[in-house]
């Protein structure tokens, strides 16, 4: 998930294997519904796949079994974690991955060579989205389509119990993002960026995944107390908020029937 932009390994928690960690968790939340909406949007076996902003590889691995007959390119701007694909992906069949060390604002790729290109959870990093969309139009063959999944954290979920600390944090993840450049609210401009960038046959869905179906462990990772000292260090947050919300999710999570559901917005768009 690296790029050019408001992502860093090493700032998103206590240390890089507990940040690998929470990005494997996120690859698997939902991954059914997300493979079904991919479907919807007419993402096909033996499609030629970009997947920019690739990371670690946990997404191209299931993209590859969902794909099992598809060329994929994983961009990653990262060579840490474009390291770390190849050997998470060392099992599989070498003839159909491709590794490009490189920006999305940069690609490097030539022209119409793509039938799909796939931004997870990127959009919401790039200082620059519109100019990131426009380099992505460039590569995708006429028909081709870009989906990107993220966010925007006026839809973040529902909590029960509810959490009261919980808006706060999230507010100071979002200063802390736009500090670096990046956006917390881009799922509200995603639509027009894509129309700007020169796609058209667009559409939007919203992905939800909840705990009653894979239990709530792995949506608080996503929130571990550990991933906010970085905001300590920063001066968005103070030591007492940060002791504050780690005994607020400790008593949502102790409570008899802890409950949250998570949206996320899947927004495509097709090259003319």
């Amino acid at each position: 998930m690296a790029a050019s932009g408001s992502y860093d390994k090493h700032a998103s928690h206590r240390d890089v294997a507990a940040e690998i960690q929470r990005l494997a968790a996120q690859a698997h939340l939902g991954w059914g519904k997300e493979a079904r909406k991919l479907s919807w949007f007419g993402v096909k076996d033996g499609m030629a796949v970009l997947e920019v902003g690739s990371g670690p590889g946990f997404i191209t691995k299931q993209l590859l079994d969902l794909l099992p007959s598809s060329s994929l390119t994983c961009l990653e701007i990262d060579p840490a974690l474009l390291k770390q694909a190849q050997e998470y992906l060392s099992d599989t069949d070498s003839q159909r991955v491709r590794y490009v060390e490189a920006s999305v604002m940069d690609t490097r790729l030539e022209d119409n060579q793509f039938d799909l290109v796939y931004a997870r959870f990127l959009f919401q990093h790039l200082p620059d989205p519109l100019g990131a969309a426009k380099q992505l139009w460039r590569v995708l063959k006429p028909g081709g389509k870009l989906v990107i999944m993220d966010i925007d954290d006026e839809l973040f979920g529902i909590f029960q119990p509810p959490i009261p600390e919980l808006s706060g944090v999230i507010a100071k993840f979002g200063q802390a993002q736009a500090a670096r450049g990046g956006n917390r609210h881009i799922g509200r401009s995603l639509w027009r960026i894509l129309a700007a960038a020169g796609f058209h046959n667009m559409e939007i869905e919203f992905l939800a995944s909840h705990s009653d179906s894979i239990g709530v462990e792995p949506f608080l990772e996503q929130l571990d107390p550990d991933r906010l000292v970085a905001l300590v260090n920063m001066g968005i947050m103070s030591a007492q908020e940060l002791e504050q919300f780690r005994h607020a999710q400790t008593t949502f999570l102790a409570s008899p029937e802890p409950y949250t559901l998570w949206l996320s917005m899947m927004v495509c768009g097709e090259k003319p």
